[in-house]
């Protein structure tokens, strides 16, 4: 489109739809396919003007209803710009992190907290896979209580500490880090094709309660110090849902 605003506007995806001339079922599959670029702000995807440039949407895979419809270049960009870009990304950060403080806060079951943290670190870091572990010390296991996307290994939800891997990572690591696989042995309960994992530690005090690992589907990638601190938060999130469980236990024997 040779009339398409440019000069860092940037658009939802129902704009980006009367843009291009699409529906926004069209634009929302390529967003989730990752064929076209979006920075979550919470739940809203936006699309920089360069990226929606530089987007063919493929007509004629789609459904004869909507092969007619016409770009509208009058299509309103949203009251943002690129020179906002690192506001809208804290902006998300901070909107992922509040709503599982809410979820925690409002004591929501734990195994929904849980797969709530997996959903929101993975949709604004863009991991394509999490998994939440916590261990049991006294029992020498751990158990997945959170996940998002497919597994991460081939591990049972419950396990021994011994086989699960990224927990010893876990209890030496201060805070989140992103591990290089790369020529490493690792277990054989992981991917072979793995190539980078963020691994966040959940810790009560000093003491190692479990992980947060997750992935790009083997792809290797790194994390800026504001990602890596987003995922240190939700893992302090699932810290203080885990030691409010333990403190409810201990008032209930009580």
């Amino acid at each position: 489109m040779t009339d398409m605003p440019g000069g860092g506007d940037v658009y939802t995806m129902a704009e980006a739809a009367r843009l291009k001339g699409v529906s926004y079922h069209t634009v929302s599959r390529a967003v989730r396919r990752g064929k076209l670029p979006a920075t979550r702000l919470g739940r809203m995807a936006l699309i920089a003007s360069e990226d929606l440039r530089d987007w063919r949407p493929m007509r004629e895979r789609a459904p004869r209803k909507y092969r007619r419809r016409e770009p509208n270049p009058e299509a309103t960009p949203a009251l943002l710009d690129l020179a906002s870009a690192e506001r809208v990304e804290l902006a998300s950060r901070l909107a992922s992190l509040y709503e599982a403080l809410h979820a925690a806060a409002a004591e929501a079951p734990r195994e929904e907290l849980f797969d709530l943290i997996a959903d929101r670190l993975a949709g604004t870091l863009g991991m394509r896979r999490v998994a939440i572990r916590l261990i049991d010390q006294q029992r020498g296991r751990t158990i997945r209580v959170g996940a998002f996307g497919a597994p991460l290994t081939n591990l049972p939800i419950e396990t021994s500490v011994e086989n699960a891997p990224f927990v010893d990572e876990a209890s030496r690591a201060p805070r989140a880090l992103v591990e290089d696989l790369t020529g490493r042995n690792v277990s054989e309960a992981v991917s072979t094709s793995l190539t980078s994992v963020l691994v966040a530690p959940i810790r009560i005090d000093d003491r190692a309660v479990g992980v947060i690992a997750a992935d790009r589907s083997g792809e290797p990638f790194g994390l800026t110090q504001g990602e890596l601190d987003l995922a240190q938060a939700m893992a302090n999130v699932a810290a203080l849902a885990v030691a409010s469980t333990a403190v409810q236990r201990f008032a209930n024997a009580a």
